[in-house]
């Protein structure tokens, strides 16, 4: 073999498993005379599978110390193998205050953590297996910060966090809930939504954004991204330092922050491990594809979709193939969730063939066990929606992208660096996998723009509505004026309705004002009939929705549905009122989903909200009427809560199902406080319930993390 070879050569070599006594030193050498490569990240990538597959380099492992030291891979040398240099530049890269944990930065994690160590506000675009999250432990570690917020995307992540961040709760509070109290040093571990409802009153040293990119609104996520902006208004005025990161920006519009706001934009492609992408190739169809590539794989694979229906679909067809045998790691959950659900419902019948599925249908609590389950084996296969792929850590070694699209439209590169980016894990998996269905999209990374201050015309009223007066542009100032000239509605009851675009607020008030015969539709209190249930969803349909939306056609359905919610309390309820006279299977188990989502989107949050919203407006505009005005609040708790304790419904955050937490709620006190109630749980004698084994299990699982 040649004596000198390029980076070409040396990673055909690696990838093929090829290295042997024969050409174990020429590599090496070759390696260290391509050290000063320009090429970094290729150079990374080669000492990774270095790394690898260090047993086959015999007697040269202090040589590839050597080179992962020269790359900044700390985290992967043995410091009983170090020399004295070595070694001192080894703790230079340990956080302080976590010693007990073992933890040593690579160079570009080092970087961040020393920014923000100096005071600074730091924005990082860095890969999924760059180790972000491990940064913030470490500045929390430091307890040089009083209350800290972490804000995340979705409900999944605040769950995940929550758990990792568990071993600080000797120092600090963690708060997830709006019905937990603040201490003098507290956590907030949060979605964007929650930070407008919870955070007000405390003043925040430090908050984290995760996936910040969501800040730009698109035509898929405009909402949640206004509500993400009011969110990093509201922390950014408390003037705490921040840390946004995300993966796979090609830069931010900085020129448009506020003078005073000084931040550090930080951009890096340094990886802890490989991608791998490989193209699948499709003889016949791409069904038969997919169930070839799965039976010949043997790691925990995830295989992405585009929704809940086309993950159901590929479910189907794996646990239908006959190609995968029954297992009996999860008979537990499977009888449970065919009690409390449907026996025919795809899930359980999939986790008997070692199938999970996680999609924004499926109940949290269910998810998390899902995802559990595949992080300990006891599944091979996760079949997902970016329910899962927004920031999710998993032990995937595979990822399989079936399709190329999130919902109806195509992904872009972005979301397609963040799917690849779930393979492989550091130290458990050193080179992950892409399958690929179909082509990559075009590279191009997103330029992320904070609306907040750029104030476009494109920028919605209800944002700028939550923003001080010196914060505004002219041009906003003049909007602004305009919406508080209103003449119908107060500027301070469209503020409170933040959510609601302040136009669709107005055009309501004007309705109640010129109609009087609402009236005696919207002065109840608790509990509205029939008729005027009817009339509050019209009223809500017409002028905070707009249009038909998935589950909900038109006010007549949303009445129809929260009255049958009302009749019979239960989710199992409502999903056996809707199959009646349904025998498909494929059928049923739509119409289950359909019963799961709209309870969780339109049940407990988009009606309470509207309702509320309603609320505020009514009893502003017949009080001035001098009328008496109803009360909605009461019926709103109750509708978000499923007609049981709030309490309860928040335990499903914790992986407690709300069927389990009502067959042990005469083994709790409350004390109409969840810190208390998550007191008792922790204490709670499990083997002593009369509940099934999985609730047991889940119990247990929920006791180790509260």
């Amino acid at each position: 073999m040649a004596e000198n070879l390029n980076l070409l050569e040396i990673n055909n070599l690696l990838r093929q498993n090829a290295i042997n006594p024969q050409n174990a030193f020429s590599v090496i050498k070759s390696i260290a005379n391509n050290l000063n490569q320009k090429n970094e990240v290729y150079l990374q990538e080669v000492i990774l599978r270095v790394i690898e597959q260090r047993e086959m380099f015999g007697n040269y492992q202090s040589i590839i110390n050597d080179f992962a030291r020269e790359i900044g891979l700390f985290p992967y040398l043995d410091p009983e193998e170090l020399n004295l240099a070595d070694k001192i530049a080894y703790e230079f890269h340990r956080p302080d205050g976590v010693e007990q944990d073992n933890i040593v930065f690579h160079r570009a994690q080092a970087r961040v953590y020393f920014e923000l160590l100096d005071g600074k506000n730091v924005i990082l675009s860095a890969p999924t297996s760059f180790g972000k999250s491990l940064v913030i432990d470490t500045i929390i570690a430091t307890e040089r910060f009083k209350n800290i917020a972490i804000v995340l995307p979705t409900i999944a992540l605040i769950d995940e966090t929550r758990k990792r961040l568990s071993r600080f709760r000797d120092r600090y509070k963690i708060i997830t809930h709006s019905t937990q109290s603040v201490s003098d040093r507290n956590i907030f571990v949060l979605t964007q939504e929650r930070v407008m409802e919870i955070v007000n009153e405390v003043d925040i040293d430090f908050f984290v954004i995760d996936e910040f990119y969501k800040i730009q609104p698109t035509p898929q996520d405009q909402e949640r991204s206004i509500i993400l902006n009011q969110a990093f208004y509201k922390l950014l005025k408390k003037g705490g330092q921040f840390y946004l990161l995300g993966p796979n920006i090609e830069n931010i519009n900085s020129k448009v922050f506020p003078e005073n706001v000084e931040i550090n934009f930080i951009k890096t492609d340094y990886k802890t491990v490989i991608t791998e992408k490989i193209k699948v190739a499709v003889p016949t169809t791409d069904e038969d594809a997919l169930l070839n590539l799965c039976a010949e794989l043997t790691e925990p694979t995830l295989i992405y979709c585009k929704s809940p229906k086309s993950a159901n679909k590929v479910a189907k067809l794996l646990f239908d193939s006959g190609k995968f045998k029954t297992n009996q790691n999860n008979e537990s959950a499977i009888e449970w969730l065919e009690e409390e659900y449907h026996p025919l419902w795809f899930l359980p019948k999939a986790l008997k063939y070692g199938i999970g599925i996680h999609h924004g249908k499926i109940p949290r609590a269910i998810s998390q066990f899902a995802v559990k389950a595949f992080n300990e084996d006891k599944l091979q296969f996760l079949v997902c929606t970016s329910t899962l792929i927004e920031g999710v850590n998993t032990k995937a070694k595979n990822v399989i992208i079936y399709d190329n699209k999130v919902a109806n439209e195509k992904f872009d590169f972005f979301t397609f660096n963040n799917i690849c980016g779930r393979s492989g894990r550091m130290f458990q998996h050193f080179i992950g996998r892409v399958f690929l269905f179909h082509e990559p999209p075009n590279e191009e990374l997103p330029l992320v723009d904070f609306s907040l201050f750029s104030q476009t015309d494109e920028v919605p009223e209800k944002l700028l509505m939550q923003m001080d007066n010196d914060d505004l542009s002219e041009k906003s100032r003049e909007r602004i004026k305009n919406l508080a000239q209103n003449g119908i509605l107060n500027i301070e009851i469209i503020k409170a309705n933040s959510n609601i675009e302040p136009q669709n607020q107005i055009s309501l008030a004007k309705e109640i004002r010129e109609n009087p015969r609402l009236y005696k539709f919207l002065n109840w209190k608790s509990f509205p009939d029939r008729f005027q249930t009817q009339v509050i969803c019209d009223l809500i349909f017409r002028h905070f929705i707009g249009k038909p939306q998935p589950l909900v056609l038109s006010a007549k359905q949303l009445a129809f549905r929260i009255n049958r919610l009302r009749a019979v309390r239960t989710v199992r309820g409502m999903i056996d009122a809707e199959i009646i006279g349904k025998t498909d299977a494929e059928d049923i188990n739509e119409t289950i989903e359909d019963v799961l989502k709209f309870t969780r989107d339109w049940i407990q949050y988009y009606f309470p909200i509207y309702l509320m919203a309603l609320d505020r407006i009514q009893k502003e505009i017949y009080s001035e009427m001098r009328l008496e005005p109803g009360d909605f609040s009461y019926f709103a708790t109750q509708i978000e809560c499923l007609f049981t304790d709030p309490l309860f419904v928040a335990l499903d955050e914790y992986g407690i199902p709300l069927q389990t937490s009502n067959k042990i709620k005469e083994s709790l006190d409350t004390n109409g406080n969840l810190d208390y109630l998550l007191d008792q749980i922790r204490i709670l004698p499990i083997e002593s319930l009369n509940i099934s084994q999985f609730e047991k299990e889940l119990l247990t699982d929920a006791q180790n993390q509260v």
